[in-house]
């Protein structure tokens, strides 16, 4: 490898890529012959690769750039193994040496000539080629070299082995897309993973003769390989012995070696699986041209039951793509079971990888998915890492469309519990898979636009909204122009741009053309912003119908019309789509005999809300949906509102056991008024008590600042330890405002939030003390100011917070700062949290001690924030439970009280043991020595280790101290602490609220 000219390479592949921008479409073409031998021993490929690059571009090219994707798994420092961080999948990160990956052995040479070429300074998957000389316009040259790949381990890795089962894919050196926007040279990503050349594939493949190898292209001389195939095809089925069987022990390798030899012509990549294990089945599908193609099934006994048929989906997948969007050109489309990590599914060109699947109609379904891809990606070739929508989203939309044909009363399978009950009512789960998806996100105010580069997405939003979010798009597009319209638009978009590299204006350009239509609706909003679009039915008069809409464009919808129905899901008069200006405005209905109307009454729109779509033309109520009583959970209806309830059994050592109900809104997806009451009685205290939430939720905010503004107010009250004959019991009630600020796009997103908060906390007493009543009432206003930050994901997750917190006898300013360090693939981490807090005024006439600052609080909390199942007067340190507050020491002591300042240091390392974990604890305060000499202030440390368990992080985990410092020491000797009173838990019940999962789910 040589270095030379490695400066002047990057500046002219640069330069090259703006000079290109105004230049009209063409496209390179790149004919690629590799010969390779797999060595199934150390699990390496030895290949010598040839390609010739036909620049058919307007200017001569001296550089052309190229893709080394197996080094994306070689170190901790390429661009793949930050996106996996930034996912939380730690495994490529600390693998060892001998699971990585890479390509080596390079040698670029043309005509017999070395050529200069170096590695992309950012990105050791990227390389460039400094020819020595230019090819011209409408010229070729041919480059050859040799390579080595090392296979990595598959649990991190699409190219990978599992054993010596292997998923051969991007695995060879290969041309960078170069078009009219210039070069793109881009590093392998999880997301967004292709852009590629079209061309021909000449392939030939040396490895034991006793593999079973599916491959892009047909294979050439093979007789004996077909027939041997075919006897494999017809041989019994062989299944596992249980469901968490694996595919069966690899039989030894053949001594005996073979070459296949493939050959492909007008695809983009080459791929190819080997497993000695596999057994196959064969099948054929005829289309309506009369094109014959060949089907095939790869699979090994761990899934047997569930492949028996799968050629058959392999079949309908062909044939129904080929009738909706464009013929099928090629002999072979295979599917192949995979061990590797792939997710669902991987797409490469006439083959594709399954991975695990729960039953045959997932199969069908994810077969179906990765086999469209030979239209969206395979053949409609369009750079997936720019515009992700074009290959993820169009084919979700026709996946969507085969599913609801093959299995109309299938879907959801997602395997939750109770889902069959919840999702009884619903007609098109298909469709209501794509729609909770999206609304996850959508309903929280965190969606993304879909036409952004992949790499913009989180995790999350990757799905939701270029999967999900872009077939609903297109469904309301099929919805509105109808099958045969739609058809049309969609094969004029294949005709056009087959082969080739079309983009979104093309997409556009081709459906408005072949429908007449102005489709900016669809193309401009839906796929363009992220802006939740509700249109309401405000009024029915006669046969005009005035409603409102949040659209920033015209958009059309359909409306049903109704007539003496009992309910709207009968549709009486028809349905007829209408266009709706934005704002509020009317449209002439077809009926004049309608007494009401819905609009969208059969969920075919992007609508964020259905329930304020319905509207009379009689009646006190004419737009009102009726509210039923529901038990314990259920999805969304949109004929009606449901208040969910269940009973609710608590229990504290003051209260006793509390038996009540609850009732609440909170359902999925996410509401924007959501509400939660759950009355109790105490059986000891004899009072009732319990908590009540309502929060509104601005999400659907069209801001460039706030993502999301959060509106509530909360109430709760239980019972305080008595005093002697005086019982005692609390109300705090507390409102509050929470702004979400919007923090740009990617994967990894900052999440900033500004709360102000206002706690009112009234403290009752009440008995006979001597013959006298006591009515007493303590209360006190405090006002809290927050702002605060958060990175959730990564290898360093954090969390930050700064407080400042006033009240009539004082203001005070805190930091919370917690930051996370990931060491290994089980997410164990060291945690150090720091904590400062200072007081900025304070008046010593209205001070109370619990006002002051503490290293250790125990089951007590200055703003009654945690909820304890004994909570404690501050200052008593018997109390088991206990709360990471202020300095959070784990050691029970009254030390380290301050009403001036006080700063900590915590920390707790996992071991690499299943829960168990240490750790220690440095903390300083001030304090005032009285003398003979006067008053003196002064400060001291103190400091505690010892270890803990934890069941679930942060919510459920016990601590127990071993060490500490004298003056902790002292005081727990003075106190009579045994060993066993010195341990404490952490149980933050206030954390496990059921109704507010969906809101604390990361993104």
């Amino acid at each position: 490898m040589r270095r030379t000219g490695h400066a002047i390479a990057v500046v002219i592949g640069m330069t090259g890529g703006c000079q290109a921008i105004a230049q009209a479409y063409f496209q390179q073409r790149v004919d690629t012959r590799i010969q390779v031998t797999l060595d199934d021993v150390r699990h390496r490929l030895d290949a010598y690769e040839e390609f010739d690059y036909v620049n058919n571009s307007d200017r001569a090219l001296d550089t052309i750039w190229v893709h080394l994707w197996p080094n994306a798994y070689s170190d901790r420092g390429t661009a793949l193994c930050h996106q996996l961080d930034g996912m939380d999948k730690f495994d490529l990160h600390f693998a060892s040496e001998a699971d990585r990956g890479s390509i080596d052995s390079l040698d670029f040479r043309s005509g017999g000539q070395p050529q200069s070429w170096g590695y992309d300074p950012a990105h050791r998957d990227i390389a460039w080629i400094k020819l020595s000389a230019a090819v011209p316009k409408g010229g070729t040259v041919t480059i050859g070299t040799p390579f080595r790949v090392k296979v990595p381990e598959g649990r991190f890795s699409r190219l990978g082995h599992d054993g010596r089962s292997y998923a051969i894919t991007q695995w060879f050196p290969k041309p960078a897309v170069y078009d009219r926007d210039g070069w793109h040279a881009m590093p392998f990503l999880d997301q967004g993973e292709f852009y590629s050349e079209f061309g021909s594939y000449d392939v030939r493949i040396t490895l034991p003769a006793n593999y079973v190898v599916g491959a892009t292209g047909e294979l050439q001389d093979g007789a004996a390989e077909e027939v041997w195939m075919d006897s494999l095809a017809r041989a019994p089925l062989r299944q596992a012995a249980g469901k968490h069987s694996t595919g069966g022990s690899f039989p030894p390798s053949s001594p005996r070696m073979k070459t296949l030899h493939f050959r492909q012509d007008d695809v983009h990549d080459f791929a190819w699986f080997a497993d000695k294990r596999y057994q196959v089945r064969n099948s054929q599908v005829q289309l309506p041209n009369g094109h014959v193609v060949r089907t095939r099934v790869l699979f090994t006994e761990r899934n047997a039951g569930l492949w028996k048929d799968a050629a058959d989906y392999v079949d309908e997948a062909v044939a129904h793509y080929a009738r909706w969007v464009g013929e099928y050109p090629y002999a072979m489309c295979t599917a192949v079971e995979g061990t590797i990590s792939a997710g669902g599914g991987m797409e490469y060109p006439m083959i594709t990888v399954i991975g695990d699947v729960s039953d045959a109609e997932e199969l069908d379904d994810v077969i179906t998915h990765e086999v469209g891809h030979n239209w969206f990606y395979g053949m409609l070739a369009s750079n997936e890492r720019d515009h992700p929508w074009m290959d993820e989203g169009m084919n979700s939309f026709e996946e969507l469309r085969y599913m609801r044909e093959r299995h109309p009363k299938g879907g959801l399978q997602i395997g939750l519990p109770l889902l069959g009950r919840v999702t009884s009512t619903l007609q098109d789960k298909h469709r209501v898979l794509n729609e909770l998806t999206y609304r996850l996100n959508a309903r929280r105010g965190l969606d993304q636009p879909i036409d952004l580069p992949s790499t913009c997405f989180t995790a999350l939003n990757y799905g939701a909204m270029v999967y999900s979010k872009t077939a609903l798009v297109f469904d309301q597009l099929f919805a509105y122009l109808g099958p045969d319209r739609f058809d049309q638009c969609m094969r004029a978009y294949f005709d056009a741009w087959h082969h080739e590299h079309p983009g979104p204006e093309d997409v556009r350009n081709a459906f408005e053309q072949a429908c007449g239509l102005d489709l900016a609706w669809a193309f401009d909003e839906l796929l363009g912003t992220a802006h939740k679009v509700d249109i309401q039915a405000k009024a029915l008069e006669g046969n005009m119908l005035t409603y409102r809409s949040t659209a920033s464009t015209r958009m059309p919808f359909p409306v049903t019309g109704m007539r003496d129905a009992d309910t709207l899901g009968v549709d009486t008069l028809g349905t007829v789509w209408v266009q709706a200006d934005p704002g509020r405005g009317t449209v002439t209905l077809p009926w004049k005999d309608a007494d009401q109307v819905r609009i969208d009454a059969f969920d075919r729109t992007l609508d964020i809300d259905r329930r304020n779509d319905r509207v009379r033309d009689h009646g006190l109520f004419k737009h009102s949906v009726p509210h039923r009583l529901k038990f314990l959970v259920g999805l969304e209806r949109d004929d009606r509102r449901t208040t969910y309830w269940t009973p609710a059994l608590a229990y504290n050592a003051h209260d006793g056991w509390m038996g009540g109900l609850a009732l609440y809104n909170t359902t999925f997806p996410s509401q924007k008024l959501e509400y939660v009451i759950a009355p109790l009685f105490g059986s000891i205290s004899e009072r009732v008590v319990g908590a009540g939430r309502v929060m509104y939720h601005f999400d659907r905010l069209r801001s460039r600042t706030c993502e999301n503004i959060h509106l509530g107010a909360s109430v709760n009250s239980a019972s305080l330890r008595d005093l002697g004959p005086v019982s005692r019991w609390f109300l705090r009630v507390s409102p509050s405002v929470a702004l979400d600020l919007r923090n740009g796009s990617g994967q990894t997103r900052l999440r900033h939030t500004v709360t102000y908060r206002t706690v009112v906390l009234q403290q009752h007493s009440q008995g006979t003390v001597d013959a006298t009543n006591v009515d007493a009432l303590n209360e006190d206003i405090y006002h809290v100011l927050t702002y605060s930050v958060r990175e959730p994901h990564g290898l360093m997750p954090f969390e930050a917070s700064l407080t400042a917190l006033q009240h009539p006898a004082f203001t005070r300013l805190e930091l919370d700062a917690t930051q996370r360090f990931i060491y290994d693939t089980r997410k164990h981490r060291v945690t150090l949290r720091l904590f400062a807090g200072t007081f900025l005024r304070r008046d010593d006439a209205l001070m109370h001690r619990e006002m002051g600052w503490r290293l250790y609080w125990g089951s007590s909390d200055l703003l009654f924030d945690h909820a304890y199942l004994e909570r404690q007067d501050v200052g008593r340190i018997t109390a088991a439970q206990m709360t990471k507050y202020q300095g959070g020491f784990k050691t029970p002591n009254a030390l380290g009280t301050s009403d001036s300042w006080i700063t900590a240091v915590n920390v707790e390392a996992d071991l690499p043991i299943p829960a168990l974990s240490l750790f220690g604890s440095w903390g300083a305060a001030p304090y005032v020595e009285v003398t003979q000499n006067g008053r003196r202030t002064s400060w001291r440390s103190y400091y505690e280790a010892g270890f803990g368990i934890r069941l679930v992080r942060d919510v459920m985990e016990m601590w127990v101290p071993l060490v500490y410092s004298k003056e902790i020491g002292d005081q727990l000797e003075l106190q009579g602490f045994t060993f066993l009173e010195r341990i404490r838990f952490v149980f933050a019940l206030e954390k496990l609220d059921p109704t507010r999962i969906l809101r604390r789910i990361t993104d």
